[in-house]
């Protein structure tokens, strides 16, 4: 009786599966199924756990194939009913690796380096190793990823080594990164062979295929994701390996711009995992209630990282923004713009606006972070200039300044920070209102008033002196005071100063991990609120 393989289609699935086939004899065939990850070109970490998988568990079940191999790193901890993983065979190299198109690893990226992962885990333990270095969401398979950074749209990527020489892609030394500073993803490097709990007789020909050490050892690294909260959002290492009869278990957790480690061995997979959950999950946000001042998905992945580190979050947004009645005066000054000029969007509703208007744009688009540029690229605009730092000052030290004029299409309420920069550099500079800016709370607005009626002291994150504004007028400076601030940057800071007397914790940095950072330390102050001087 044939043995029916199913896999994704993949090069790097295919060549998995090959490798177990290979292994079971003659009477094998390979069937090709398609997953919702796949299909999907949404980022990974919003897919949810089983995305590459739950299409071929389902065929196992229905009995349309016999078997499945599967990268053990994208197999959800909790075992699906009915299914069994018969064997792990023996693990490739579990390291991650660095391909940049000199193929130089880390010592050929240059400063301020765009670096593709989709994995929040990767983006913040290259974070620790290069602080200038800037991670952006990558789609694709293996070749797909290689090409992106060959062609230069990104400065580097990083991939697992494991995939990499089962593809036979060559790998330098140099390229691969060490372990402890970029631990990997548990189970990575390792194959699942999965087939139905109740075949007893294919069950017992899989297990001839099985790793005693490896099975133990990811089963060290499995136990603690799942003990930790078994999500894709959780910035986790772990790396574990048998030996002497013990299971020894690397671990490193990153809660933010901080590394928590643990190493430590024990009898069973599961008692080291216990001990290394007790050591990481002191880390946790639990019973802190956050409170998020932007909309929705503009603060989508910071709100992921404070629910895996389970953190009660609340989004109550304190800005709405408003499209312009008449954008007769933005169209005007859109369709004056050259190509010797350069027009300049601060954030995504700028780059609506601009889609929105009705204009020819000739010249080209610089943009303050990704974000935007992303915005620029769902009007289809590729912008020329990406600032590395979504931040005024970084964009208006780091723009490349045009023979022409500088075209600023903001808000209404910008601040005078960026083009007095531009200024100082001596660009000339053209200021117009792309959209309005009201400071306004909406959201969760009772579940944020009972946190601080009730004492619970919760953390409120801002993100601009307008959030601050409109938080005040909502809920009112004194009562602001039974809260925990924490500001994206130094301008926020000083705004919250000003209108309630309080020090905010600033974050290190404007993104998500600099954010978490500020969040955490916010959370763990003491308890008396101090008050400053804001004259």
């Amino acid at each position: 009786m044939t043995v029916v393989i199913g896999t994704r289609g993949s090069a790097l699935a295919l060549a998995q599966t090959r490798l177990v086939a290979s292994r079971l004899g003659d009477d094998v065939e390979v069937r090709v199924l398609h997953t919702a990850g796949d299909r999907s070109e949404r980022p990974i970490r919003t897919l949810g756990d089983g995305a590459f998988v739950a299409t071929i568990e389902e065929a196992l079940l229905r009995r349309e194939v016999d078997v499945a191999v599967h990268s053990l790193k994208d197999l959800p901890t909790a075992e699906r009913e009915g299914l069994a993983i018969a064997a792990v065979p023996e693990r490739e190299d579990p390291r991650d690796v660095l391909v940049t198109a000199s193929r130089g690893g880390v010592a050929s990226l240059r400063d301020g380096a765009v670096v593709g992962t989709s994995s929040p885990r990767r983006a913040a333990f290259l974070r620790a190793m290069r602080r200038d270095a800037i991670t952006r969401e990558i789609r694709g398979n293996v070749d797909t990823r290689l090409r992106k950074v060959r062609e230069g749209e990104y400065d580097a990527a990083v991939l697992a080594l494991a995939g990499l020489r089962r593809l036979g892609v060559a790998v330098d030394e140099g390229e691969i990164l060490d372990a402890h500073a970029m631990p990997p993803a548990p189970g990575q490097g390792a194959l699942a062979v999965q087939c139905r709990a109740d075949d007893r007789a294919l069950r017992a020909r899989l297990a001839h295929l099985d790793d005693p050490d490896t099975h133990a050892a990811v089963r060290a690294e499995r136990a603690l994701l799942a003990a930790l909260g078994a999500s894709c959002t959780l910035r986790l290492g772990a790396l574990a390996c048998a030996e002497d009869g013990a299971v020894r278990l690397a671990a490193a957790f990153a809660v933010g711009e901080d590394i928590i480690r643990f190493d430590g061995t024990g009898p069973t997979p599961e008692s080291v995992a216990a001990d290394a959950t007790r050591a990481l999950s002191a880390s946790f946000l639990d019973g802190l209630t956050v409170v998020l001042t932007r909309g929705e998905e503009d603060d989508r992945e910071l709100a992921e990282d404070l629910n895996a580190l389970r953190a009660r979050v609340l989004i109550a947004p304190c800005i709405r923004t408003e499209q312009l009645a008449d954008r007769s005066a933005l169209r005007r000054a859109i369709s004056e713009a050259g190509v010797d000029d350069l027009v300049v969007v601060t954030s995504r509703v700028g780059a609506t606006a601009i889609g929105s208007c009705g204009a020819e744009l000739r010249a080209p688009v610089a943009a303050v972070g990704w974000s935007t540029a992303d915005g620029l690229r769902a009007i289809g605009v590729s912008p020329w200039f990406v600032a590395h730092s979504p931040s005024a000052t970084a964009l208006g030290r780091d723009l490349p300044l045009p023979r022409g004029t500088v075209l600023l299409a903001r808000s209404d309420r910008a601040t005078g920070d960026l083009p007095r920069i531009l200024q100082e550099r001596g660009a000339r500079v053209r200021e117009e209102v792309a959209y309005r800016t009201v400071a306004a709370m909406t959201g969760d607005i009772a579940s944020v008033r009972d946190a601080i009626a009730t004492g619970m002291r919760p953390v409120v994150v801002f993100a601009s002196p307008s959030a601050v504004e409109g938080f005040v007028e909502e809920i009112g400076a004194l009562s602001i005071g039974q809260a925990r601030l924490v500001a994206i940057g130094s301008k926020t800071a000083r705004r919250i100063t000003e209108l309630t007397g309080i020090a905010a914790t600033a974050a290190r940095s404007p993104d998500v991990l600099g954010l978490v950072s500020a969040v955490v330390a916010a959370g763990r102050a003491k308890e008396e609120t101090m008050h400053v001087d804001a004259r």
